[in-house]
Order: C-alpha cells, then structure tokens, then sequence
C-alpha cells in the first residue's frame, strides 16, 4: 500500500525545491489522486517527528550525519567591540550534493552580549554557495570581554537525484572575547 504522506512530501520536494527526477512528479501526481477502493484498509501512519528546540548551552558546534556535515567554526582570536566572524559551513556526503532551489536560512541569537548586522542569513549572504559546499561568514561584535554563546539555527536541504532531504538544526558557538 503506498503511503499518501509519503507521496504528497515527495511531490512538495519535486515541485517546490526542484529536487530528484522532474519526470516523476507527473506519475506520482496520478498516484497520489487514484480513486481509494471502498474496502477498509488498516495503513499505519507514522507519528509527525517533534522537532526538539535546543537551548545554547545543550547545542552542538557540530553535526555528522551519514549525508552531510554542519558545523559553527570559530575564527578568532576576538577582541570586545570589534567587528568579528565566524564560520557556518554545510557539506554534503556521498552522492548528496547541496540543493540549490531549496530557501535555505540561519536564524542567529546570543546571550545579550553579541549582536549581529543581521540576525537571519540567506543564500545571497553565503561566501561560498554550490551543490559542494554552503559557507557563510558570519560577522558579529561582542560588546564585552569574556565567554559568549551564539546560537544558529541552520534550515537547509541535501539531495541525491531521487531523494531531498530538507532539514533543521540548532547548533552553538562558544566565543572567547578578550
């Protein structure tokens, strides 16, 4: 029994984010809309995955999974009140490459003590933006000396031609600042 949810977030990935086959969306638009036989059918609907919000203090600076890597990489040393960066980068693995149609976005907080030019990044932000790699810089300042947190919230999508995987990860950058 084909699975209607399944369908209908294959076809979003196809039609919005350009993701796998072009071909396919046509076919599976037909599947998804075949009339369902009056029989009753038992189909075990998997349960929506809850998104776990992280605070800063239990983020990560990074994560490994077997399709792509994400990491906040530090590019200090940084000094109070100057004009500062750090580095997001997302690389896939394997035969994922990053999907460039996907609206890809980096929401940034901090602890009070660092501010940011801007607070949400998009992919005309980003250093380095192809199916290879996504690098942004992110500046900062922090106002004082001494430990800080950055948060990073980092929505993105790694593909292969038949599958997209479009994802959200909460991640946290310790700053030392002299």
């Amino acid at each position: 029994m084909r699975n209607p949810s399944l369908i209908a977030a294959a076809l979003v990935c196809v039609s919005a984010f350009g993701c796998g086959n072009k071909e396919a969306a046509p076919a599976a638009s037909r599947e998804a809309s075949e009339p369902t036989p009056a029989a009753k059918v038992d189909v075990a609907v998997p349960k929506p995955v809850e998104v776990q919000k992280l605070s800063p203090a239990d983020a990560p600076s990074s994560v490994e999974e077997s399709n792509f890597s994400l990491k906040l990489v530090s590019a200090g040393p940084y000094k109070a009140g100057e004009l500062s960066r750090f580095v997001v980068n997302l690389e896939p693995r394997g035969e994922f490459h990053v999907n460039q149609e996907y609206p890809i976005e980096i929401s940034l907080k901090s602890d009070g003590e660092t501010s940011f030019p801007k607070a949400s990044l998009a992919r005309p932000d980003a250093a380095q933006f192809d199916e290879k790699k996504a690098r942004f810089d992110v500046p900062f300042t922090a106002k004082s000396a001494g430990d800080h947190k950055i948060l990073a919230n980092v929505k993105f999508a790694v593909c292969t031609d038949e599958n997209c995987v479009p994802d959200e990860r909460d991640l946290a950058l310790a700053v030392a600042v002299n």
